[in-house]
């Protein structure tokens, strides 16, 4: 794994179009963050109906307080979400094919691997974090009500953080086929039959 400043890198001696791959439609890194923000707020009521319901007699009685220690939170989450979408790369992102960046002229931290992998693959590298940091600890609440509130802004942070891994894979499955690999040059995601 390495560390990277700046922009996705590109990897050097892939050229995607001469050795027939083909490109997809999808947004640069400011649009996808603005496109991602109804899917937040879809998240959001989501989480609220879901969670929020089951929970009214405990949860709100208690009063939903924010203090210091769940905007750490929220901060940590940010560098945890992206070490889980490596931790599904190919050599659990150990190899130096993954690389772990933060793009702050776009705000944006992200995993990145250099090599190729199966589209199903590549869904499942977008999903994880949703699934460990969103689903997870709403399941985990009914084993451990004690901690009930710090696993509640668990679930709606590390839900709300992955609208943009959601909103990426819905371009993937709309426009990429199943049996496909696919491969990253720099921000653009490029797709091949397999």
């Amino acid at each position: 794994m390495r560390l990277h400043y700046g922009a996705v890198p590109k990897t050097e001696g892939f050229n995607p179009e001469a050795e027939g791959w083909r490109t997809i439609r999808e947004p640069g890194p400011i649009a996808l963050q603005v496109i991602a923000l109804p899917i937040a707020i879809a998240l959001i009521f989501i989480w609220a109906v879901c969670v929020l319901s089951s929970q009214q007699n405990t949860f709100l009685s208690q009063g939903i307080t924010i203090d210091i220690s769940t905007l750490l939170l929220l901060i940590l989450l940010i560098p945890v979400h992206e070490l889980l979408h490596a931790v599904v790369h190919p050599g659990w992102g150990l190899t130096s094919s993954t690389i772990i960046g933060l793009w702050l002229s776009k705000g944006l931290f992200y995993a990145h691997y250099t090599g190729e992998m199966s589209r199903n693959r590549f869904l499942l590298v977008g999903v994880m974090p949703f699934i460990v940091l969103g689903v997870l600890p709403t399941v985990l609440i009914m084993l451990m009500p004690e901690l009930r509130q710090t696993l509640l802004w668990l679930s709606l942070y590390g839900s709300v953080i992955a609208c943009g891994d959601l909103e990426i894979m819905g371009f993937i499955i709309l426009q990429i086929p199943p049996s496909a690999k696919v491969r990253n040059q720099g921000w653009k995601l490029y797709w091949k039959s397999a």
